[in-house]
């Protein structure tokens, strides 16, 4: 697998979403990956990873927000560092 590739995945586009933009609406999320069910099941499995945590407000309707955690702050640089390598 090429790595540029790697970082197209939708795990990797989330991690370095959050990583440039911080806290973000799940309806941020909904416009970088366009299929609701792949974004739902990457976001649950990275939280299940520790990297990144979910924030609900219970609203109507009920507002989501996701932000990374330490550790996923950590993987985020190191996606963000090896793209930019890559991108030069």
């Amino acid at each position: 697998m090429k790595i540029s590739a790697m970082l197209q995945a939708p795990a990797a586009k989330v991690l370095l979403f959050l990583y440039e933009k911080g806290e973000v609406r799940y309806t941020d999320l909904t416009n970088l990956i366009s299929s609701r069910g792949t974004l739902s099941t990457n976001l649950k499995e990275l939280e299940k990873e520790r990297l990144i945590q979910r924030r609900v407000i219970a609203t109507k309707p009920i507002e989501s927000y996701y932000s990374l955690s330490e550790k996923g702050q950590e993987v985020a640089k190191r996606f963000n560092e090896i793209q930019k390598l890559i991108y030069e």
